[in-house]
């Protein structure tokens, strides 16, 4: 059975695990980064996560927060990773293990491993949503994966939903993910009450328990993103539409609605085929991972 690294970079730690082709966890390390980042301390501690892992591995997949060109393997520039700078990750780690390398934007990892190995696996198309601190996206189309230009497609969290809107992290006014997301929930609420939160666990009780600012912001993003959805949905026709990520812990609070908005504001003819819902929030290894997977396929 053929295994894969699957190497998840995040603004805080590095995560490397080791998978067979079902998908099933055989080994996992993780690493703190360092606290005061450049390419060459970010890189050492990147192959010490990777090594004990590699010599049982047919290759490495990575994924990270872009923006990154993932035809020559480097991450251009991180907001979550001040000091890096035109980090060659893959000409590196190939360098280092004589393994292919393989990296990729992490909403598209995420992307084509709920499109292997998650709930809608069988499903010819696949539109995946990731819902977090912002919102990222990915399509799978007969197990292939379309990046766009360098790996930056499909930026969904970026489409426009309130002209001249709330100003959002990318620097324009507007974009779904300013009122859909972990970002969008807080920085919404101080708008309006001059209160701060500290994370989408907080902002979702303040709506379990019935808050009136917090319910109406839920419920406005909610809009805001089935809409986003709605506009993706037309373009792509996917057989699914996808969504993963920490805030779908809390799909109770949004998920029927959200599904409404999409399904009565599309065709009704894509009714006919289009499945909407939570996925099986795989571990940002295993979309690494399959990035390896997917290649040995063709």
């Amino acid at each position: 059975m053929k295994q894969a690294i699957g190497v998840d970079i995040g603004g805080g730690s590095i995560r490397v695990s080791l998978f067979n082709d079902k998908g099933e966890e055989l080994k996992s390390n993780h690493k703190k980064t360092p606290d005061h980042l450049d390419n060459d301390s970010f890189l050492s501690v990147l192959i010490e996560a990777i090594e004990p892992l590699a010599k049982e591995s047919i290759g490495i997949g990575v994924g990270s927060p872009g923006p990154l060109n993932n035809e020559t393997g480097v991450l251009l520039k991180s907001a979550n990773m001040i000091g890096l700078n035109n980090l060659p990750i893959k000409s590196s780690l190939e360098a280092k293990f004589s393994l292919p390398v393989f990296y990729e934007n992490d909403a598209n990892c995420a992307a084509l491993g709920e499109a292997i190995f998650g709930n809608y696996k069988d499903c010819e198309s696949q539109l995946i949503l990731t819902l977090g601190t912002g919102i990222g996206g990915g399509f799978v189309s007969k197990g292939k994966l379309y990046s766009g230009y360098l790996g930056n497609g499909i930026e969904i969290g970026h489409t426009t939903s309130v002209i001249d809107g709330a100003l959002c992290g990318c620097g324009v006014k507007g974009c779904v993910e300013s009122y859909f997301s972990t970002i969008g929930f807080l920085n919404r609420y101080f708008e309006t009450t001059n209160t701060k939160l500290t994370n989408a666990e907080v902002f979702f009780q303040l709506v379990k328990n019935g808050d009136s600012v917090a319910k109406d912001i839920l419920e406005f993003g909610t809009r805001a993103l089935a809409h986003a959805v709605r506009g993706a949905v037309h373009l792509l026709n996917p057989e699914a539409v996808i969504f993963v990520g920490g805030i779908t812990k809390s799909y109770e609070f949004f998920g029927s609605a959200l599904e409404a908005e999409i399904r009565t504001t599309i065709f009704p003819v894509l009714n006919e085929r289009l499945q909407i819902g939570p996925g099986g929030n795989l571990s940002g290894t295993l979309g690494a991972a399959s990035l390896v997977f997917a290649k040995e396929k063709k």
